[in-house]
């Protein structure tokens, strides 16, 4: 069912009208470092699992450098998380274990067997540990749990439908994109 949105061109772009949003009020702000002036400064990335039909728009990440000391700001973003190279929602719909939907889905974008390990290693594991989540899991109750992360995550938004409640999520864990993982 929410797999179907990965295939969804419409959803990507989405994706892509919320941070450029997300980059807009960034830009408005000044340098945290010395109050200067922000210009754009994006950056290339080479993503994998968005469509073709959209994988130039997702050929660039949103970024800006201070016009006084240099100094990159990178907002938050909902199509990519931290410096993967696959698109956040992969990570969000491929990394569950079991289900057949995931396991097509991994196998139609050639994503490695390693790979999926990794994530899943990633959710369980590191993800728990990060700044964020200790800041948000007691927001939770019961907190969801990591042997089914984030799966158990994006059942605790609301939505009439999965591009809503994948929209809320992906904004849910918007900044840990601009942390180094």
């Amino acid at each position: 069912m929410c797999h179907a949105l990965l295939q969804d061109p419409a959803f990507f772009r989405f994706l892509s009208h919320i941070d450029a949003e997300l980059a807009e009020e960034a830009r408005l702000g000044r340098c945290l470092r010395c109050n200067g002036p922000l210009h754009v400064a994006d950056f290339p990335r080479k993503p994998r699992g968005c469509p073709a039909t959209v994988r130039e728009e997702y050929s660039w990440r949103l970024s800006f450098t201070c016009g006084r000391c240099d100094t990159r700001t990178t907002p938050v973003s909902v199509r990519f998380l931290g410096r993967r190279v696959y698109v956040a929602v992969m990570l969000m719909l491929v990394s569950p274990a079991g289900g057949h939907a995931a396991l097509s889905v991994r196998d139609g974008l050639k994503v490695p067997a390693r790979t999926l390990l990794r994530w899943r290693a990633w959710w369980r594991r590191d993800f728990q540990q990060t700044r964020f989540w200790q800041s948000v899991v007691s927001r939770f109750m019961p907190p969801p749990t990591g042997d089914l992360l984030p799966q158990s995550l994006l059942e605790r938004f609301q939505g009439p439908g999965c591009l809503e409640r994948m929209a809320q999520l992906l904004r849910f864990v918007c900044p840990m994109s601009a942390y180094p993982m």
